[in-house]
């Protein structure tokens, strides 16, 4: 397995393996992003993918925002046979070391009752959290939670 930044040709696998990943969401009848954002995203923003010879088997995403400094992390998924092998964690490891080279800020969010995704979120130093009732939707509250960059320019 090998961790490398995305490249534009990559966004067609990277946006079917997001639409497998989504079906396991606790809130899988809402769209999952669709494939003309991934084209966006692998040009304009932070992706890396995670490969297994030539399969996509993982994929994590940060963009910027509007407020200097910050970014967004807004996905991490594995495909279903090679979960639990660190393959989440390296792509975590690299999106953060990037992060930090270009001297970001980066927030996610999370639903509040997965507490095992908010005990490793913490782990990677996102350790401001705030909750937002209706994030998304009535039903759907989450937690915001930020990591300072580790090495300010």
């Amino acid at each position: 397995m090998h961790i490398q930044r995305a490249e534009t040709r990559d966004f067609l696998e990277i946006a079917k393996l997001d639409r497998e990943a989504w079906t396991q969401n606790r809130n899988s009848e809402y769209i999952p992003d669709g494939e003309h954002v991934w084209r966006l995203w692998t040009e304009h923003a932070l992706v890396f993918c995670a490969w297994e010879r030539e399969k996509l088997i993982g994929a994590v995403l940060a963009f910027p925002t509007r407020t200097d400094r910050l970014y967004c992390l807004h996905k991490v998924f594995v495909d279903h046979p090679f979960r639990g092998k660190g393959i989440g964690s390296a792509l975590f490891d690299a999106i953060l070391a990037a992060c930090d080279q270009i001297g970001v800020d980066c927030f996610l969010t999370v639903d509040p009752e997965n507490e095992s995704a908010i005990s490793l979120y913490e782990k990677w130093g996102f350790s401001e959290r705030n909750f937002v009732k209706g994030y998304y939707r009535d039903a759907e509250d989450r937690y915001v939670m930020t990591r300072r960059c580790k090495t300010k320019t």
